[in-house]
């Protein structure tokens, strides 16, 4: 089928528009002047019967027939209108069109009369066997006290209406060409314009496919074609700046992979080296400018790491793997990876070689150290007091209890251990109380003046220190304020003065201190104890964790006091930290958001 040009649619299109236009309007103009016409014909017949009313009105009367035909004769000839009188019967009375009426079928039935003699104007258009032709009738009631004495109905053929409708008709159609004919030329203008800018559109499209970008179209004022000048714009800057941006493909994949936390580097199917992002080159300690195009074997010396790529290459399914890294022979500087290893292929299937993730994992590793330290150390913990309680109390029952020395003895120690058992219980359930507050936000803070807060803390703790001599000393100022749940505060820091003092001797002073730096308020607690080695400080807030285990147990301590802290200060959105020399003291901090 062969192509039409825009302008032939358009115009054709606009011609097929214009003549249902004309032809509705036409219709639409006739009609009213038919009806408006019509209308005007039987109002003039209803002031044309009110007027014989006037007239006959007095010959109603029975015997008054002869001089009611002629009125109503002379009347009809002097309106060249019909005019009849019948009477509430039914019965012709008289007709201007008929010399004897005598002869004529009663009226009744007419639906014009029927309308009058209900006591309404009656009209009607229809044939009349009388006259033989189309008629317009209109039938109006004349009344007598209250009653229809009488229906004068006067008509005129719609031969005279036609006629003069006719005209109407002339001029209306001549009128509806005369505009068809104007639109039709605008028409031919409007299409030959608006098929003159498609081209232009074409041309410029043509000359961006063939990548002259240099060159842009003019805008129209048209909205539509401006819309479309300007998105053809818009597309040729856009091609020219992806052409240009396809020869920096490389740099931005490069880019991209160096900002990647994952170490990835891809390698060929004879392992070497395509490409490796700075990750990689971390974690392996490579130089990415001299491994490009190497093979694996002669920059990454891990025979496990070799292996991987080798099992990667050799499988059509991902795999996955644990790496242990290791350099200088140091467990120290040992590290693990996660490996995950894809094959890559070209769009026909074949293999162009594989690329491999790396994760460094050895955070995740260390706290499963630390889980499983927390294990084996709670087990050994709540061991030890259930031994020594079932120790005991078997001794009793073997028959030291009928020793009364020995029998008061061993239930003292009994009830220490159920007492240290119920401590240590207690704060692994503060510290799962902690956790889950933490976790649904359930805790509520409020404001809490440090000083009172410090000084409610010192009062609990000034017994146990008075009674090793211990001095306890504040340094707060008094309008201090932390956003902080008071009970969850004071704990924390009565743990840290309670282990201050534990580790204090006779005269030593414990100074609890309070000041706001930048973002946050620290809260110190400063002793002057033996202090604790640098390896202890990172371990130091774990559960259970003990510098001296042996001088912890001695002293009471359940291991958990200094997990608690830390809990505390992250439900709070804050944190903990700890500087200590060993022989001066040390001062654990509670770090919170001002």
């Amino acid at each position: 089928m062969g192509k039409r040009r825009l302008f032939w649619r358009l115009y054709f299109t606009y011609l097929l528009v214009v003549a249902l236009c004309a032809v509705a309007i036409g219709w639409y103009a006739t009609t009213a002047a038919h009806d408006l016409y019509v209308d005007e014909s039987e109002r003039d017949l209803s002031v044309r019967a009110a007027l014989v009313e006037r007239e006959v009105v007095d010959l109603l009367t029975p015997g008054s027939a002869s001089g009611l035909q002629q009125v109503v004769t002379e009347l009809g000839d002097a309106g060249a209108t019909r005019i009849t009188v019948i009477d509430p019967r039914g019965v012709v009375l008289a007709d201007s069109e008929v010399a004897d009426p005598v002869g004529l079928e009663n009226h009744a039935q007419r639906p014009e009369v029927a309308a009058a003699l209900d006591g309404r104007t009656g009209r009607s258009i229809r044939y009349s066997e009388t006259l033989r032709e189309d008629m317009l009738y209109v039938a109006e009631p004349v009344l007598k006290d209250g009653r229809v004495a009488a229906v004068i109905r006067t008509a005129v053929p719609l031969t005279s209406i036609n006629d003069a409708l006719g005209t109407a008709y002339w001029h209306i159609a001549a009128i509806a060409a005369a505009v068809a004919l104007l639109a039709a030329m605008i028409g031919l203008v409007v299409s030959w314009r608006i098929s003159l800018r498609t081209r232009e559109l074409a041309r410029g499209a043509q000359r961006f496919a063939a990548g002259d970008f240099d060159r842009k179209l003019p805008v129209p004022r048209v909205e539509e074609f401006a819309d479309v000048a300007e998105s053809l714009n818009t597309m040729a800057v856009q091609l020219d700046t992806l052409i240009a941006s396809l020869t920096e493909q490389r740099n931005e994949r490069e880019a991209m992979l160096a900002s990647m936390v994952e170490g990835v580097f891809a390698v060929d199917t004879e392992e070497r080296l395509i490409t490796v992002n700075g990750a990689v080159a971390r974690l392996l300690d490579l130089d990415i400018d001299e491994v490009h195009g190497k093979a694996l074997h002669e920059v990454i010396r891990t025979p496990g790491l070799q292996a991987f790529v080798a099992a990667t290459l050799a499988s059509a399914d991902p795999v996955e793997d644990d790496i242990v890294l290791r350099t200088g022979g140091s467990a120290v500087a040992t590290r693990y990876l996660q490996a995950n290893g894809s094959p890559l292929r070209s769009a026909d299937g074949g293999s162009l070689g594989a690329v491999v993730v790396l994760n460094d994992v050895t955070r995740l590793r260390r706290l499963e150290t630390v889980r499983r330290d927390f294990i084996a150390n709670v087990s050994h913990e709540l061991r030890t007091p259930v031994t020594s309680i079932k120790g005991f109390a078997e001794t009793l029952l073997d028959g030291a209890i009928n020793e009364p020395d020995d029998a008061e003895r061993f239930l003292r120690i009994i009830v220490g251990q159920a007492e240290r058992l119920n401590a240590i219980v207690g704060d692994l359930l503060s510290i799962s109380r902690l956790e889950r507050d933490a976790e649904g936000e359930e805790v509520s803070l409020e404001d809490v003046p440090l000083a009172d807060a410090t000084d409610a803390v010192l009062d609990v703790c000034e017994p146990k220190a008075a009674a090793t001599g211990v001095r306890l000393v504040r340094e707060c100022p008094a309008d201090l304020v932390v956003r902080a749940a008071p009970a969850l505060l004071e704990q924390a820091l009565v743990n840290l003065v309670d282990n201050a003092i534990k580790y204090s001797s006779a005269g030593a002073i414990v100074t609890v201190s309070a000041a706001a730096r930048d973002e946050e308020i620290a809260i110190s607690v400063t002793d002057q104890g033996s202090g604790i080695e640098r390896e202890h400080l990172p371990r130091l807030f774990e559960r259970f964790y003990r510098v001296d285990q042996a001088r912890s147990r001695d002293l009471g301590g359940t291991g958990l006091g200094l997990a608690i802290v830390k809990h505390i200060a992250q439900v709070h959105g804050g944190r903990v930290s700890v500087e200590s020399t060993p022989g001066v003291g040390s001062t654990f901090t509670i770090h919170l958001p001002r």
